[in-house]
């Protein structure tokens, strides 16, 4: 074999080497199940993101962490899709997100407000999770812009009204736990294909005229725990309940007047709640009325009771049916996650990610469950890449986990950049030494060519002689 194809070949193998271990490497500690399309990185004390991070991942999670800015971070990744930054120390919302988020996690953070000009490049959002902030308002027109945004929640904040200006295409809508005093029937009205609408654990006293009218695809109301107030002004939503909506909310509570306090609203009659609406004569037959649609009423939350046991059971079985998805083959794994509309970050824990990568390997008696960091928070620090010094002692208690298992698998994926380093200047050397063998025997071979005539030119120039 020549020495040119020889070199070309080793130059070919080491750049492949290096390709592969700087396009799809996964960051120490981490957990990349699908060649660095999912990497989660949670519960490591991260105050940055690593560097190591794939720019081609598609869902991204480091929740549980200590992250405080990560303002134009994400912006290299242009085909992230899904991205969680639940449970860090964000104070705003992030800025310089890529364009083509699907979902986005931000719940249990420290966000106070949503800007205009926050979501504006967030187009292709389906899906915005803001739960558990601290945002007490939202600028008219933030959220207009996200016209294929279907789920908002934005649950446990401090908002004292319905964000203005929300998108037609929202099918689900959480703003549960805050402070809303009153629904402002605009904010509701353009909410034609809403279908769930959680306001419970706030402060409405009532629901103005004509609130619900418009939301024709409304099939679940959550109302409970509010200081309703059970006086004219809540027959709207009186009779709006009982017009084949018992299912929604049978469960609401009177606070005021005090001789109805602590009453179910949907158990009085109408002439108890507002007497001013009846004549005289009209009261005798609604009493009479009241009282059989009182007992259809008790019965019905009777049943209601016992359908939402049912629905705990289910729920029970779904939440343990990721135990058998774990004895899949790999393929069928790959299908269930990527190939459902819901986000792949609520069907993949971090933990379950885990448990995947280390039941195919490691005997049950030596696996180590991984714990969080619990070191004192230090303050945030200015916005940039790596790993931060703080987070050693994680790191370290996470790689011993990990060392073993002595696969292939594992030796990429706990690959830093000194060992892409160390390779890369041994594939150089070796390159290097390759090209001057060659070079260097080539130039003996011809200093002996040249040498070893002179002898017997001499010869002759002597017999001549």
């Amino acid at each position: 074999m020549r020495p040119s194809l020889l070199y070309c070949l080793l130059l070919y193998l080491c750049s492949s080497l290096l390709a592969g271990l700087v396009v799809s490497p996964c960051p120490n500690g981490c957990c990349c199940p699908h060649s660095g399309a999912l990497v989660l990185c949670e519960s490591l004390g991260l105050h940055t993101l690593p560097r190591s991070v794939p720019l081609s991942t598609a869902v991204l999670s480091v929740a549980r962490n200590r992250l405080c800015n990560v303002d134009n971070v994400f912006q290299p990744y242009s085909g992230l899709q899904e991205l969680s930054l639940s449970h860090n120390q964000l104070v705003r919302f992030p800025r310089g997100l890529p364009s083509s988020l699907e979902t986005l996690q931000l719940q249990e953070n420290q966000i106070t407000y949503i800007t205009a000009g926050s979501l504006r490049q967030l187009g292709n959002l389906t899906r915005l999770d803001l739960e558990d902030n601290r945002i007490r308002a939202i600028q008219p027109g933030a959220l207009l812009g996200l016209t294929k945004l279907r789920r908002l929640t934005l649950n446990g904040n401090r908002l004292s009204h319905l964000p203005p200006n929300l998108p037609s295409s929202l099918t689900h809508l959480d703003v549960s736990a805050n402070c809303i005093s009153a629904l402002d029937p605009s904010s509701l009205g353009a909410l034609v294909n809403l279908q769930v609408l959680k306001i419970n654990s706030n402060c409405l006293r009532s629901i103005p005229e004509q609130a619900f009218d418009g939301l024709s695809r409304l099939h679940s109301v959550e109302l409970a725990n509010n200081l309703w107030v059970c006086e004219c002004d809540i027959v709207y939503l009186y009779r709006w309940l009982l017009m084949d909506r018992l299912r929604m909310a049978s469960d609401l509570v009177c606070t005021t007047p005090l001789h109805l306090a602590q009453k179910l609203l949907l158990t009085l009659s109408v002439m108890a709640i507002c007497p001013k609406l009846f004549k005289p004569v009209e009261r005798m037959s609604s009493v009479n009325t009241s009282t059989e649609t009182g007992k259809v009423i008790e019965s019905h939350i009777e049943q209601t009771t016992s359908t939402s046991m049912l629905v705990r059971s289910d729920v029970a079985c779904n939440a343990s049916s990721f135990r058998c998805q774990k004895s899949l083959p790999e393929s069928t794994i790959s299908r269930s996650f990527f190939g459902s509309d819901q986000p792949t970050l609520e069907r993949l824990s971090y933990e379950n990610c885990l448990s995947l990568n280390l039941t195919s390997f490691i005997p049950p008696s030596t696996q180590v469950p991984n714990s969080p960091a619990t070191d004192e928070e230090p303050a945030c620090v200015e916005n940039s890449t790596g790993r931060q010094p703080g987070s050693s002692a994680t790191t370290q208690s996470m790689t011993t986990t990990r060392d073993i298992e002595f696969t292939p698998q594992t030796i990429l994926q706990s690959s830093d950049p000194v060992l892409i380093a160390v390779l890369a200047i041994l594939c150089v050397l070796t390159g290097l030494l390759m090209l001057t063998v060659p070079l260097v025997l080539k130039n003996i071979l011809l200093r002996n060519l040249r040498v070893a005539p002179f002898p017997q030119v001499q010869e002759d120039v002597s017999t001549h002689s």
